[in-house]
């Protein structure tokens, strides 16, 4: 038939000898992006991090800098002893919900945010993608929710997608000795500073020690050697409110909300510091070595979950904070805002 495509020379020829290369899906001819999609199993890879402040030291794209690495990281586990898992790569959707503060950072609202990653999906869906995985690495609840309607537009279409952050934002609530002990032994610094990030590490949520020695390990380039100098930023204390509710909480016998409560009420008195600092923890003592173990967890992690969906048919975990909409009206209340004369950008 004129103009018939071969599915299987265009995926070869497409995918050239090395899996691990990324392939472009949206810049392919149309008619043979289609033709790759029918022709394989490997999942397409999209991304979804805002443009945010991570203190003076972190770029603005730093989320979207960690999320390739682990993201092409994961293929690779993915398609360990395979020669027919193309790495398909959809660029990343710039936005964010509940970005921290900041010079540069860009706000979007939930809704706003929940209508552009289903119709990503939609589309995807439309031209072919039967798997995804769907990667971020902005840990924000109410942006982990909205990834997760992406992922409910591919099982409702009969495919399967995966979030992994989802099942990350899960091991940092019910958080257990020893989860991150490879990557703690490379710390340095004083006695006390070392038993301060271990004792902390659950909370140390943004551009502290964890991620700035996963940015060193990812995108080394973009971190200023200025991340040695920065003081640690002050040790997190309880929210009362929060504190109340997970009280309530666990009286009434929720106790899964109890437990998310308990890391919200911890959480929270973040961006209740003054100055605001951008950054968590310790981020003075962030190595690349460190990074590279910490990219070693998170994959094993998510090759591991992964696999049940793709291979077994398993439903994709949904994240945590699944009350967050109802608490925020629908996210119109932003309990992380914090006005920029108030922030210390550095």
């Amino acid at each position: 038939m004129a103009g018939r495509v071969d599915a299987g020379r265009v995926a070869s020829s497409t995918m050239r000898s090395n899996v691990t290369t990324p392939i472009h899906v949206l810049d392919l001819p149309h008619r043979e992006a289609r033709a790759l999609l029918a022709s394989t199993d490997a999942p397409v890879f999209l991304a979804m991090n805002p443009v945010e402040f991570h203190g003076p030291h972190l770029s603005l794209h730093n989320d979207r800098l960690i999320t390739a690495g682990l993201s092409r990281d994961l293929h690779r586990a993915l398609a360990r002893d395979r020669t027919d898992y193309p790495y398909l790569v959809v660029d990343d959707l710039e936005l964010g919900v509940e970005p921290a503060s900041g010079p540069g950072s860009r706000h979007a609202r939930f809704a706003d945010a929940v209508r552009i990653v289903v119709e990503a999906c939609r589309a995807l869906v439309e031209l072919g993608a039967r798997r995804a995985v769907l990667n971020t690495f902005h840990g924000g609840a109410l942006h982990n929710l909205a990834i997760d309607a992406g992922v409910r537009v591919f099982e409702k279409s009969g495919g399967r997608a995966f979030a992994p952050l989802a099942v990350a934002l899960h091991r940092m609530v019910d958080f257990r000795e020893g989860l991150l002990d490879e990557a703690l032994e490379h710390l340095g610094g004083t006695d006390e500073e070392r038993a301060y990030v271990r004792r902390t590490v659950q909370f140390d949520f943004h551009a502290g020690w964890l991620e700035t020695s996963l940015a060193l390990h990812y995108a080394p380039e973009s971190v200023s050697p200025t991340y040695r100098e920065l003081p640690p930023a002050p040790e997190l204390g309880r929210d009362p409110a929060m504190s109340a509710l997970r009280r309530a909480a666990s009286a009434l016998g929720a106790r899964r909300v109890a437990t998310e409560l308990e890391f919200i009420a911890r959480a929270a008195t973040w961006t209740k510091i003054r100055p605001f600092p951008g950054y968590t923890g310790m981020p003075h003592l962030a190595s690349a070595e460190a990074g590279a173990c910490l990219a070693r967890i998170f994959i094993a992690e998510y090759a591991k979950v992964a696999q049940t969906i793709f291979e077994r048919g398993e439903e994709a975990p949904r994240p945590p904070f699944r009350w967050m909409p109802l608490a925020t009206l629908g996210g119109r209340l932003d309990a992380t805002f914090v006005p920029t004369e108030d922030v210390a950008a550095g």
